[in-house]
């Protein structure tokens, strides 16, 4: 490819992993970027006449697109290690009455900022995020310089954020008018689950995700209590349930889908249906191994989560990879079930398939988003490093994260964060010293 003969921002002198379908990579390569957009990726060699306004020197690191993480609930740092060691529906009925003490827009925009700065230092560039009050998200992510997909959440009771349904439907079409073209934010339609939901109520989400145009994202088999909850509500599975709404279609993001039988891996890859894999929370409560290698035999498009920080306890999509890899293996009996080079591209190309951004983001190549990460390779882990895909899986870690640019704006710097957090850290302090005088065992 061409290098032009300026650009604003030039990386240089890195193993440039695009993360293609043919996983090209340029072992001396540059990534030539201008406005948004990527403009040029190729050998370093190429790019020597190259005038940028800005050089972001690799200095021999691995650069590669940013992480895309297609589950999660930022704000939900504010409830990090409240419950743990216990399954899901104890996990959930001690959060969600914490969560209804404490979550105002406000909290949600500090818990938020947090977290997004989390995995911003962590290499994620775009996130796809479900919580209430979703404009103090939107806030945050622009405070942070991230992309982020998010939209209205629908649950079938008032929830935290004191909604009847009638309003409810009220905010979410509001919601998505307000946020249809804000730069940096790509909405969807954020329905809780079939154990929250009835059948009626589901069916009306995937009229008004017609009838806006929107796809559906919404949690799906995470658990065993959850299968019984959806058994004893809709007479059937989730995955069921939720066809019956008509909610499994081509652009549908399930979360977890750890509990599909033969016949529903199937339908998903039959309807275009794609999942977020949270290998994190699905370990730590006890949920359930996803069938990965029969979900990517199938052609189901798959991509990795790391659900919320109140689960899972951190935000880690290295940590992310190194278990979804692991588990795969264990599960199969094979070390070969889930390759290195695949998990990266699960993280990456995958992710923003999966958040049906495919066209725009997840490789580095021309005329696509300039989400870009720069992996310093200087530490006693990461020497020596045989084969790149590998040692991202399963020696890197977040703090090896240098630089990071989101649609060609830095957000990480010498891996600190560009934006300022100090105010939102402080009110996170605050809010978990009530938390803990509320229920000081934790329970």
């Amino acid at each position: 490819m061409t290098f032009p003969a300026t650009c604003d921002r030039l990386v240089t002198n890195g193993q440039v992993l695009t993360m293609d379908g043919d996983f090209t990579a340029f072992p001396a390569g540059a990534v030539a970027i201008t406005g948004t957009r990527i403009v040029a990726v190729g050998p370093m060699a190429e790019a020597a006449q190259v005038r940028a306004a800005e050089v972001v020197d690799a200095r021999g690191g691995i650069v590669l697109p940013g992480f895309v993480n297609t589950h999660c609930h930022a704000a939900m740092v504010l409830f990090r290690g409240l419950a743990d060691d216990r399954p899901l529906d104890a996990f959930l009925k001690t959060v969600w009455a914490a969560e209804a003490a404490h979550v105002t827009p406000e909290t949600v925009r500090a818990g938020a900022t947090v977290g997004l700065a989390e995995m911003a230092l962590g290499g994620v560039t775009h996130v796809v995020d479900m919580y209430f009050h979703p404009d103090a998200t939107v806030a945050a992510a622009r405070d942070i310089g991230i992309g982020l997909t998010t939209g209205p959440v629908f649950i079938g009771f008032d929830g935290i954020d004191r909604l009847p349904w009638p309003d409810r439907l009220r905010f979410a079409e509001a919601f998505v008018a307000r946020h249809r073209g804000t730069e940096g934010v790509e909405l969807m339609l954020m329905p809780h689950s079939a154990y929250t939901l009835d059948a009626e109520k589901l069916a009306e989400v995937a009229k008004l995700s017609d009838r806006l145009g929107l796809a559906l994202h919404i949690h799906a088999a995470e658990a065993p209590s959850e299968m019984a909850l959806v058994a004893a509500q809709h007479g059937t599975t989730p995955v069921r349930a939720l066809d019956r709404a008509g909610m499994i279609r081509p652009g549908t993001l399930l979360a977890h889908a750890v509990h599909l039988d033969d016949a529903e891996i199937a339908l998903l890859a039959e309807r275009g249906v794609a999942m977020a894999h949270c290998p994190l929370s699905n370990a730590k409560l006890a949920s359930g191994t996803a069938r990965m290698t029969a979900l990517r035999r199938a052609g189901v498009a798959t991509s990795l989560g790391t659900d919320g920080a109140s689960s899972g306890n951190d935000l880690d999509m290295f940590h992310t990879m190194r278990l979804a890899a692991q588990m795969a293996i264990l599960a199969s009996g094979q070390p070969d079930a889930m390759p290195a080079r695949e998990v990266v591209a699960m993280a990456t190309r995958g992710g923003a398939r999966a958040a049906g951004l495919g066209a725009r983001k997840g490789m580095i190549a021309r005329g696509m988003d300039a989400d870009i990460i720069v992996i310093d390779l200087s530490a006693p882990h990461l020497v020596p490093a045989y084969d790149p895909y590998s040692t991202l899986v399963y020696a890197a870690g977040r703090s090896d994260v240098r630089q990071v640019l989101a649609r060609g704006r830095r957000i990480v710097a010498d891996g600190r964060p560009v934006a300022e957090i100090s105010k939102e850290l402080e009110m996170l302090r605050a809010v978990a010293a009530g938390i803990a005088a509320a229920a000081p065992d934790g329970s």
